[in-house]
């Protein structure tokens, strides 16, 4: 069984790919995403930005949340705009004519790799995420001298299951983790015998590492979130067909 554990929606689309072609894959979030403390003063905060400031966006969750509370959020074009992967730039290139950028590695390293041909000293660079998210981008943007303001555009909240529910066949379980908040959250659902028999997917190097510390054995690592290269990975590294 694959569990896919990022939230809605991308979580049921990711699901369904693997549905789609007769593999069998379980959408099991781990948090709900509701509306963050700083949405209704993301206007403001854009009008105060300067010709070529940066706005980051984080995820796919923060167009959707915009979408559902924010609708009328005008987007300056003056600003440099940056997402994490391409589904996030897709996504909120639907606000704005001035282009979305995105790096290779679609991940937060990727992004500051992106970012080290960018002149950042000096400029405010909004950073749109949910809460306690992207801490390394914080500190390494702020490192050369930017001036970095994380807008909480959504929060998770943990949902709560019975904590046998990753019990069965656990050697053949592969769990798809897309943040280091969800793999903490796992910790609440694995044991030792997880650990070391079931198959985990992480999307960044910090992830990995993470999942090393905690014990984890078998771990694939995808430099990316994005939902389709995940469905190739998972499928081509696992030897996975219909």
């Amino acid at each position: 069984m694959i569990y896919v554990t990022r939230p809605s929606p991308e979580g049921e689309k990711l699901t369904q790919l693997f549905n789609q072609t007769n593999l069998s894959a379980q959408h099991l979030p781990l948090f709900n995403i509701s509306q963050g403390d700083d949405l209704l003063n993301l206007q403001e905060q854009l009008n105060q930005l300067l010709p070529n400031d940066i706005v980051i966006v984080v995820s796919p969750q923060v167009t959707h949340v915009i979408n559902t509370y924010l609708s009328n959020l005008i987007l300056p074009t003056s600003l440099r705009y940056y997402a994490i992967g391409k589904k996030s730039a897709q996504l909120f290139n639907q606000f704005t004519t001035a282009k979305v950028n995105y790096p290779n590695i679609e991940n937060s390293e990727g992004l500051l790799a992106e970012l080290q041909q960018e002149s950042v000293q000096h400029h405010t660079i909004l950073i749109l995420c949910g809460n306690a998210g992207r801490q390394l981008l914080t500190q390494k943007l702020t490192s050369r001298a930017a001036k970095v303001k994380s807008i909480t555009c959504y929060r998770r909240k943990p949902i709560h299951y019975s904590l046998n529910i990753l019990s069965s066949n656990v050697e053949k379980q592969i769990i798809i983790i897309t943040s280091l908040e969800h793999l903490i959250q796992l910790e609440l659902y694995s044991n030792l015998e997880h650990k070391t028999q079931a198959n985990l997917v992480v999307t960044s190097q910090r992830i990995f590492a993470k999942a090393k510390q905690l014990k984890w054995q078998k771990i694939l690592l995808v430099n990316s979130a994005n939902n389709q290269k995940l469905f190739e990975a998972v499928t081509v590294n696992y030897g996975i067909t219909e």
